[in-house]
């Protein structure tokens, strides 16, 4: 059998290759980055001003949508969360990467991957703003893994956590944690025992976290801001007021801003970002992050 050597690739099968290479590498970048699509490609149906329809995510986790109108325009994701599913728990990224309390901040479904978590939040505020993931950065507040307090709590900020016992509870001011299985901080309460007490401003994209007067029910809030046409944020006033209306008696702003981003598991892309983060270079590209909350199928439910 004779073969013909020297032969160059015709030009259309040269620029087949290079498409199928840049197809592949998008579909890289995009798993690795979870970007969400153009803005135009979204489709609400009109403002609700209200969480209607709960798409669950694994028995005991739910998710939301809403587009308000009032008091601005507003998108907003919402998760509920049954705490007394025997099946799933609550966790925390942990820290140890760093020296003197620092971490290596990442994206939120990096971390998500990380922890083998169905849903996850980004947490505690932190300096500095992280660029690239990888960035080395200190928490302000605390951070509590697996009983393992890794950041301290600060006197001015607030905090969440979960007691060995299983309970909730707001610490505020100078109160410490003690017996924490797991903890985060955040910036002040903003629903104390039923009680509005957000502040008027200011206005941003918001996570914020709230717990249900019987401690059945836990519930997460990402506002996206700063986005004039799509989403202008809200203050932590206005954000206690939907949690109040989603069933929580106790909550807390964690860090918002370019930072606030929900994450989901996915099937098959394994991470999805539901909210639209605001980044600089593109609109619905999430930022890296100092710790998460995240909630998980337990071990014993689920082996890995």
């Amino acid at each position: 059998m004779s073969t013909r050597r020297g032969l160059k690739p015709s030009p259309s099968r040269r620029w087949a290759v290079i498409a199928g290479l840049l197809a592949v590498l998008a579909f890289a970048l995009q798993r690795w980055l979870c970007l969400r699509g153009p803005r135009f490609l979204e489709s609400w149906a009109g403002p609700t001003n209200a969480f209607v329809h709960w798409t669950p995510v694994v028995p005991g986790v739910e998710v939301s949508s809403a587009a308000f109108s009032n008091p601005r325009l507003l998108k907003a994701h919402a998760v509920r969360i049954d705490l007394q599913s025997p099946e799933i728990e609550l966790v925390v990224s942990p820290g140890g990467e760093a020296p003197d309390n620092a971490v290596r901040a990442q994206f939120p479904s990096t971390w998500l991957r990380r922890l083998d978590a169905v849903a996850a939040i980004n947490a505690t505020p932190f300096t500095p703003e992280a660029i690239f993931p990888g960035s080395v950065v200190k928490l302000q507040g605390l951070a509590i893994s697996d009983g393992k307090e890794w950041s301290p709590k600060l006197n001015n900020l607030d905090a969440l956590v979960q007691s060995t016992n299983g309970s909730w509870n707001l610490l505020q001011g100078g109160a410490g944690a003690t017996l924490a299985r797991i903890g985060v901080g955040g910036f002040l309460g903003t629903l104390l025992r039923g009680t509005n007490a957000g502040e008027t401003a200011p206005q941003d994209a918001a996570t914020c976290v709230g717990i249900s007067a019987d401690q059945r029910w836990m519930y997460w809030l990402v506002v996206d801001g700063g986005q004039p046409g799509y989403s202008e944020g809200a203050t932590p006033r206005e954000t206690a007021a939907i949690l109040q209306g989603l069933g929580a008696w106790t909550a807390i702003n964690l860090d918002g801003g370019s930072s606030s981003t929900l994450v989901v598991q996915s099937s098959w892309r394994g991470a999805r970002v539901l909210n639209r983060p605001r980044h600089p270079a593109y609109s619905g590209m999430q930022r890296p992050v100092g710790n998460v909350l995240a909630v998980r199928i337990r071990s014993s439910a689920h082996p890995r």
